[in-house]
């Protein structure tokens, strides 16, 4: 297993905010999103996970702005499929709020990932 971690200071919501081009296959089965800190009073941050573009985990991480949130697969105990990556996929993260006016937020994004497609 590894991990690809991404960190925004001030960020505001948008799509693509984070790429990584992947050598080789891998499985996603895990993401986890940590907020060190909030602008603008939202009711929930929330990250998107693509792959080329093309959406595979909607929502993937869904927390109050005092909190920490996941999307975890059968692999760490949750109820999600893992989603296979094929080799010289771009991976994007999208961010987006809930409420607040104009927030922003300052957080580190991890992606846990099998080597291979599975």
């Amino acid at each position: 297993m590894y991990t690809i971690v991404f960190s925004a200071q001030a960020q505001a919501a948008a799509n693509g905010v984070h790429s990584v081009k992947l050598p080789r296959g891998a499985t996603l089965v895990g993401v986890s999103l940590g907020v060190e800190a909030l602008t603008g009073t939202p009711t929930n941050i929330k990250v998107d996970v693509n792959d080329d573009g093309t959406e595979i985990v909607a929502d993937a991480v869904t927390l109050t702005a005092a909190g920490a949130g996941y999307w975890l697969t059968t692999h760490f105990g949750g109820t999600n499929a893992p989603v296979a990556i094929a080799a010289g996929s771009v991976v994007t993260v999208d961010v987006k709020f809930t409420g607040g006016t104009t927030p922003t937020a300052d957080y580190d994004v991890t992606l846990f990932l099998l080597a291979g497609e599975v």
